[in-house]
This record gives C-alpha cells, sequence and structure tokens, in this order.
C-alpha cells in the first residue's frame, strides 16, 4: 500500500525546515514526555517522530534503538494525514494498511497509537506516539493524555526554535564583520578565540596569549587538538565544537595547567558563528573561575568539618545523657524507697527531704532529655507538621507540673488556632519560658499575690500570638508599689539581643537563649518585656497556619 500524503504537504515541509529541530541532539525535557506517555499508555516503546519527505526521525526514543526508519514503513505517516484525531491501531497485522511492514511481519510492533503533534497553522510535524509488541486497547482518558503530550511536544519545539533565534541574532550582531568580532574578543579579561569549521584558530585575543604564553601568529592556524590534551579534547573539546558547528551552543568546565596562569579553572562555552544563516565557524569564550571554585572547595570542606563537629557533639552529648541517666535513675529508685519508709516513721524532716530529692530527680532527668533534643536541632531535622497550639501548651505545662504545684501557681491557658511545629522541640522552649519567668517573679519577690499564669492567644493576620504573663490573686494596697510594678522596659526582640552573644546569656538566661533560638528554627520571635518587679511578659509569635492546611483539618464550609 503507497504512502498517503497530506494535500498541505509542501507547507507541512516547510513547517518542519523552519522549526529547524530534524537532527539536533537529544534533550531531558523531550524525553521527559516520551516517558510520561509510555508510563501512562502501558507500553514499552514510546516516541517522539517527525515525518521527513522520506523519512521518520526520533527527536526522542524510548524502548527502541532506531533513530529513524522510513517514511513508507512509518504509522506515523498515516497519523499525519489527521491532525485533529489520534491514530490507533489495536492489531496491526490484521490492518491492511500496515500488516506488510516487515516488523510488523516478524512481530515486533502489533499495538500504535499517535497523537498528531500540530504547529498553529494545522500542519501535522509528526507525533507522540506509543508502540507494543501485543495487541492492546486504551481508553479515553489515555488517548487525551496523548494528546495533551502532542501539545507540550509541539510548544518544546517552538520554545527551542525561538531560543536559537534569540541566539543567532546576537551573534549575528556580533559577527557582521572581522573588525567587530575583533573588537568584542578583545575586550574583558575572559579568553577568548575564533575557530572555524576545521578546528583551526584564525583568532584570539590577548587574554587567550597571557594564558598560552604565545604570540597571535603562534596560533593563528594551529588545531585546538594540538594545543589541547588529548584526553581532554576529546572528551569535551570536539564534542562541543561539533555540537556549535551543527548550530547548538555548548558549554564546560575544565581545570587545565596553562603556560602563564597555571592550574585554573575555567567555564568554556561554543557559540555558533553564522553568515547568512549558515554556520561557517565558533566563538569560544573561557571564562576564570577558579576562585569561584576554590571558594565553593572551602565550603564543602568547611560544611563537612561542621557536620563531621555536629556528629561528634551528637554523640558525646548522647554519650552523657545515656551516662548521667543511670545514676538519675537510680537516684528515683532510692528516693522511691525512702519514701515509703519516711511515710512509715512519720517523720515531717525527712519526708520533706525525700520530697525535695524527688522533685531534684525528675527535673534533672528532664533536662538530660532537654539537653539531647536541643543539641540535635538544626532545620534538616525538624519536623515540621500541623499541630493544635493548645496541645503543645498544655503539654509543656504538664512536663513542669511538680514545679508550679511547688510554687502554688496555677496556669489559666487559653490558646486557639493551628501552628506547624516541631512539636516536642517548641515543647521545650515553652516550659524554658515557663520557668524563666517563675523564677524571675521569685527573684524579685516584690509581687504578693503573684499566683496565676496566664497564657493567652492573640488573632493577628498572618501569625499566631500567644502571650505569656503573670497576675496577681490579690490587689496591690501600696500605689508607689504599683508604680513600681508597673515600671517596664520597652518590649525587645530575643532575637536582636542575641546579637549580643554572651550578654544574651547574662541577661535572658540559657533557658530564654534556648527557647529563642529554637522559636527562630520555626521562623518565629520571641518578644520579651522585662519589669521591674520580675513579673515579665513573654509574646511567642509564629507564622500562621497554612490555609490548605485548615481546610483539610477542617474540612471546605457548609
Amino acid at each position: 500500500m503507497s504512502t498517503p500524503i497530506p494535500a498541505n504537504e509542501p507547507d507541512r515541509l516547510a513547517a518542519l525546515r523552519r522549526l529547524q529541530i530534524l537532527d539536533t541532539l537529544p534533550q531531558k525535557a523531550f524525553d521527559s514526555i516520551t516517558s510520561l506517555a509510555a508510563g501512562i499508555c502501558g507500553t514499552p516503546i514510546a516516541l517522539i517522530s517527525l515525518v521527513d519527505s522520506n523519512r521518520q526521525w526520533f527527536k526522542s526514543r524510548l524502548g527502541t534503538e532506531l533513530a529513524e526508519t522510513s517514511r513508507d514503513e512509518a504509522f506515523c505517516a498515516h497519523a499525519v494525514m489527521e491532525p485533529s484525531e489520534v491514530l490507533v491501531v489495536n492489531d496491526a497485522s490484521r490492518d491492511a494498511r500496515f500488516q506488510n511492514f516487515p516488523r510488523v511481519r516478524n512481530g515486533e510492533l502489533v499495538f500504535y497509537a499517535g497523537a498528531p503533534i500540530v504547529t498553529s497553522g494545522g500542519a501535522a510535524l509528526g507525533t507522540v506516539c506509543v508502540l507494543d509488541t501485543l495487541p492492546r486497547k486504551l481508553d479515553e482518558e489515555q488517548l487525551n493524555m496523548l494528546k495533551h503530550l502532542a501539545d507540550l511536544a509541539m510548544q518544546l519545539i517552538e520554545h527551542e526554535r525561538s531560543r536559537r533565534e534569540q541566539s543567532e541574532h546576537m551573534v549575528e550582531q556580533i559577527l557582521k564583520g572581522k573588525k567587530i568580532i575583533r573588537d568584542v574578543l578583545n575586550e574583558g579579561r575572559d579568553m577568548a578565540a575564533f575557530i572555524d569549521l576545521e578546528h583551526r584558530y584564525l583568532f584570539v585575543n590577548p587574554a587567550f596569549q597571557r594564558y598560552w604564553t604565545l604570540q597571535p601568529q603562534e596560533i593563528m592556524g594551529m588545531q585546538v587538538q594540538d594545543l589541547i590534551d588529548p584526553t581532554s579534547y576529546h572528551a569535551l573539546f570536539k564534542p562541543s565544537l561539533d555540537q556549535a558547528l551543527a548550530g547548538h551552543e555548548s558549554q564546560f568546565a575544565l581545570e587545565l595547567d596553562f603556560p602563564g596562569m597555571g592550574m585554573r579553572y575555567l567555564e568554556f562555552t561554543h557559540t555558533p558563528a553564522r553568515d547568512g544563516g549558515v554556520v561557517h565557524g565558533v566563538v569560544e569564550r573561557a571564562r576564570d573561575i577558579t576562585a569561584r571554585k576554590h571558594s565553593e572547595r572551602q565550603l564543602d570542606e568547611a560544611v563537612q568539618e561542621l557536620q563531621a563537629k555536629r556528629l561528634a557533639n551528637r554523640k558525646y552529648v548522647y554519650s552523657v545523657s545515656h551516662d548521667l541517666k543511670e545514676p538519675v535513675n537510680a537516684i528515683t529508685n532510692a528516693t522511691l524507697l525512702l519514701a515509703e519508709g519516711a511515710a512509715l516513721r512519720a517523720d515531717p524532716l525527712e519526708t520533706r527531704c525525700v520530697r525535695i530529692a524527688q522533685e531534684a530527680s525528675a527535673k534533672l532527668s528532664r533536662v538530660l532529655e532537654d539537653l539531647r533534643l536541643y543539641s540535635e536541632v538544626d532545620t534538616g531535622d525538624m519536623r515540621m507538621q500541623p499541630h493544635l497550639a493548645h496541645s503543645i501548651y498544655a503539654g509543656a505545662i504538664t512536663e513542669i507540673d511538680a514545679e508550679l504545684g511547688a510554687a502554688g501557681v496555677e496556669v489559666e491557658l487559653s490558646v486557639e488556632g493551628t501552628i506547624r511545629a516541631d512539636a516536642p522541640l517548641l515543647s521545650l522552649a515553652i516550659r524554658s519560658i515557663l520557668e524563666n519567668l517563675l523564677s524571675s517573679a521569685d527573684r524579685q519577690g516584690t509581687v504578693p499575690g503573684v499566683s496565676v499564669v496566664l497564657i493567652r492567644s492573640q488573632e493577628e493576620l498572618f501569625t499566631h500570638r500567644v502571650d505569656i504573663m503573670v497576675q496577681r490573686r490579690s490587689p496591690v494596697s501600696s500605689t508607689s508599689t504599683v508604680a513600681a510594678a508597673a515600671t517596664t522596659r520597652r518590649p525587645m526582640s530575643a532575637r536582636r539581643t542575641r546579637k549580643r552573644a554572651m550578654a544574651d546569656v547574662r541577661e535572658l538566661g540559657l533557658g530564654l537563649s534556648i527557647a529563642s533560638h529554637i522559636i527562630d528554627l520555626h521562623q518565629g520571635e520571641l518578644q520579651i518585656e522585662l519589669r521591674s518587679d520580675g513579673a515579665n511578659r513573654y509574646s511567642v509569635i509564629l507564622p500562621g497556619p497554612n490555609r490548605a492546611i485548615e481546610l483539610q483539618r477542617t474540612g471546605p464550609a457548609a
């Protein structure tokens, strides 16, 4: 059966030539399309085929080593006849149009489905197609996806043409005349050269001469392989130059030993030079990126050193925490036995001492766990998930319930909303704030009746704010005392204060330094209002909840 020819064949071939896509190098974007097509349709073979006058050429292929076939053996030559339809051949061995194709007769190809790649003018250039060795059928969704992939292929082809046209225009402007070439290449500190079709140097700039310590007359007419070592030439320079001579810009980086400069790391770019649309040479530019590479290497070494120190620190902290937990557990168990004995003897002093020991061992055990948790923290280890803010604050209060009870302090918790957080880590920060708040008020000893800690959330645009403060249970009678208690310092950001490193620990204490660092890691801020009476006010400000997470949690509105 003869190969069909579309009615618009001259226009179709002209469009294909104009896009300059035939015989170009493989590109990852096109390969992604064939991979998607094979995955969607469940076939072992997928192609992006372009139908030329006497052949079909594959811009991308999956499942076959063939780069092209003759047009009279091409399914796609039939597919381009109907640009708006997907051609589906469920069993080619039973189809008179294809059953005599050699690959159909020997059983290599049985199934075919191809969606035409169509220009805005309606010309079908080729197809995105899938093939199989067995008969099969595609459902409507698979056929629609093939059409979408064909549209995407057309967009990529047009994008590549547009990018090439822009590049070619720039080079043509540079290469209007020999004087312009020399003027352009002579400028700047980059090495530059003009290389002809035979890979010979026709012009080099002063920077090129400095690196190689050669005079222009020595370089003119020298071939690239005479200057570059054979391994680098065959592995990098020759493929790059050939690609530029085929009309495509190429780039690579290489470390070379130059007679005039020593070991240097350069980034080479080869750009096709055209005259009247015909490539007649290559413009080579080589940018010295040695300093950048050294900086990158130093940074890599510093990162590796930091990672090694971090790992060693983790191991040390884990070892210390593990070694200290054993004696702490022993103390805890021993105090339990002592408590039973003290209860039998009913000795008030003994009972009180045992209770103090129990509280101290419980707190020490928690501090060891907090130390381990804090030593491991960085942004890479954080497990950020949406949580109800109330549950995190309530958990922190429960952890220090014994200290609150011993101080005769009650907590009124009124926190709403959802936040994204590493819950154990943020709970540690809240505990540190509460402990600092209590110890500050206790050290001052000037706030009679302080026995309630208020924790309140506030609705703010894009942020979740929680204020933590103490409240007097009974009013203070002295006007002067009230005035003194009301004396406050301006609210400050712990982040700003922490810039003073050691001053941060002296002024805020280690606990608040830890809390502020953890809140920073959550992209938030800890603000502190220091009062003269020790009744400080702390504000934890975190980014507001992601709207999508809120909708997922609560469900759409009725």
